[in-house]
């Protein structure tokens, strides 16, 4: 058995007319809007659009300057505000359904027509008519009194405009703590590269005690060569921390739209600065009052209630008024005036199951909205706590790293001392070296760790790209 769809809509209308052959003008047709917003790519808060020119003198950059850079020319606050634009665009064109329409329309036609064609014939009358001009101008509006699904409809729009606002936030949001940690792991580079080098400075030295005193004989040859392989160490460490350090400037680059050609020094050491954070609670509940992406999600679900809304609403009649001014005639000059005004009351009574389609399709989309939403309250929750614990774990991190330098560097000392003064052999040196090594390795991780660790309590509040510099001081 075949199913059957019905489908029926009752005009009735009512106007009056001084001539026919004016055409209406055509109601503006509305778009479903698109819900939920199109999710960006995290990924491409690392890519930037190139800008400026390329200047033969470095360029000095702060941090601060970085994330303003980042701001304006990283690929991701762009695409979001393509999207927010596409978001107004979804509004203006919900908006043009309620608004009136005016069409103005002017042409002349020069025709011959055939009445046996039509089934007309006369004695005496030529079956060939013409050929004869016809000049008509007319202007014909059509203007929406009464439709409530139109206007839930714009509704639903604006929010979903405001949504995107509050998502391109959010990005600006995000690409704050990536251009703060591209930023962060080139200093720390930077400092890997000049630890690598003070090693390998204190490595030659003791290279050339160990020679001296083999020409002294006062060590043996194991000496000589364990103190150059400790040197070769440290000086394959330096190319290796060098090489790192110079992709990192890159990626830094390209993230912040800086041309790759363009040489730049980095002028904020990012030092410890010690963030004394709010309670979890507290935090918590600041975060879901300044995250712009949950009010951006709580938009999307009230734009999707305002969607099934809408829904309902075309079930209602509409009321629009239709009028068509214009003149006709056999040339410009003989043109007399013609007009139509109407009014038109549209009822659907069988529309094939559109509008429960429509309705269905709606309300599917508001509780994947409000699932949404849910879920992201919970989301921030967990993020917020986590960046306070991060940022705890951090800070101890970074004294322990601290002090354990400082055991190193003396270690060092009295072992270089012990062997000068000949009562051991300068494996107690290379050791200690490496332990060094370590050492500075382990605080500069967590001197990193700890700064990452504020930026990200500063995007998990909502507030990195307002506030960061109370976070991240650069110096």
């Amino acid at each position: 058995m075949r199913k059957v769809a019905m489908v029926m809509t009752l005009t009735l209308g009512a106007g009056w007319a001084g001539a026919q052959g004016l055409p209406p003008a055509r109601a503006t047709v509305v778009p479903p809007l698109q819900l939920p917003l199109p999710p960006l790519n995290a990924a491409d808060a690392q890519g930037g659009v190139p800008s400026g020119t390329v200047s033969a003198q470095p360029v000095a950059l702060s941090l601060e300057e970085a994330i303003a850079r980042g701001l304006r020319q990283n690929l991701a606050p762009i695409l979001a505000a393509n999207v927010t634009e596409q978001a107004r665009a979804q509004k203006l064109s919900a908006l043009a359904a309620l608004l009136p329409n005016v069409e103005a329309t002017a042409g002349e036609t020069r025709q011959k027509i055939n009445l046996a064609a039509f089934g007309f014939s006369f004695p005496g009358v030529p079956l060939l008519v013409g050929p004869f001009n016809v000049f008509q101008a007319s202007a014909a509006a059509h203007v929406p009194v009464v439709d409530l699904g139109a206007l839930e409809s714009t509704r639903a729009a604006n929010s979903l405009q405001k949504a995107a606002a509050d998502t391109l936030q959010s990005v600006r949001n995000l690409v704050v703590l990536a251009m703060a940690n591209q930023y962060l792991m080139s200093v720390a580079d930077q400092s890997r590269v000049q630890a690598a080098q003070a090693e390998l400075t204190t490595a030659d030295q003791t290279l050339q005690q160990a020679t001296d005193m083999l020409r002294a004989g006062t060590v043996g040859r194991l000496s000589v060569v364990r103190a150059q392989v400790q040197r070769d160490q440290q000086q394959q460490q330096l190319t290796a921390a060098e090489n790192a350090l110079a992709k990192q400037r890159l990626q830094l680059a390209r993230a912040i739209g800086l041309p790759l050609e363009q040489s730049f020094t980095l002028t904020s050491t990012t030092p410890f600065a010690e963030l004394t954070p709010p309670t979890a609670e507290a935090a918590v509940a600041q975060a879901l009052v300044t995250r712009p992406d949950y009010r951006a999600a709580e938009a999307v679900e009230r734009s999707a209630q305002l969607q099934v809304k809408s829904a309902e609403m075309q079930r209602l009649p509409t009321l629009s008024l239709d009028g068509n001014y214009g003149t006709i005639g056999h040339e410009i000059g003989s043109n007399h005036p013609i007009f139509s005004v109407g009014a038109t009351v549209s009822v659907p009574v069988f529309e094939g199951g559109r509008l429960a389609a429509e309705k269905v399709a709606a309300e599917a989309q508001y509780h994947d909205a409000q699932a949404r939403a849910s879920d992201l309250k919970a989301a921030i929750a967990v993020q917020v706590r986590s960046a306070l614990l991060d940022l705890e774990s951090q800070k101890q991190q970074v004294g322990v790293a601290q002090h354990a330098q400082d055991l190193a560097q003396q270690e060092l000392t009295l072992a270089q001392d012990r062997f000068l003064a000949g009562v051991a052999d300068n494996l107690e040196v290379v050791q200690a070296q490496q332990s060094v090594a370590v050492a500075d390795e382990n605080y500069i991780a967590a001197l990193y760790g700890y700064n990452l660790a504020k930026a990200s309590l500063a995007q998990a509040l909502g507030v990195a790209s307002t506030q960061y510099q109370n976070y991240l001081p650069g110096k």
